[in-house]
């Protein structure tokens, strides 16, 4: 979210050619598709509350939410990165932080890697890493 807002409101003032970038097709493209990942990302997280509330929630579907969300979020700061161009490597406009944060939690979060053999074994009852 952080990485969004502020690839927001960078983009509405930010000039280039005489107008603001968020008026370019393009940087309105990458606010769309993190936008997307974000609210795919809350969506399904706000549906793994309903079902721990409901008493149903196992193992894989958290493991699925972690794999999905963090793949996600590594893409949208990405575009992020990408957005502010050069900019976006400078620790002023903070979104080299939201990279390596994201970086940090990709790995922390149990690795998408050990989460998506926790889904594969649920999905086709064969356990990868006996």
């Amino acid at each position: 979210m952080g990485a969004y807002e502020h690839c927001l409101k960078y983009a509405q003032p930010r000039q280039q050619f005489g107008k603001p970038i968020g008026n370019y097709q393009l940087v309105q493209n990458l606010l769309v598709q993190m936008l997307g990942n974000i609210t795919a990302a809350q969506t399904m997280c706000f549906r793994l509350g309903q079902m721990q509330d409901a008493g149903t929630l196992k193992d894989e579907h958290a493991s699925l939410a972690k794999a999905y969300t963090t793949v996600g979020m590594r893409e949208t700061v990405g575009w992020a990165r990408e957005l502010l161009g050069g900019n976006g490597i400078l620790v002023e406009h903070n979104v080299a932080r939201f990279v390596a944060d994201s970086e940090a939690i990709y790995s922390y979060e149990g690795t998408r890697e050990m989460n998506t053999l926790i889904v594969g074994r649920s999905i086709t009852g064969f356990s990868a890493f006996v």
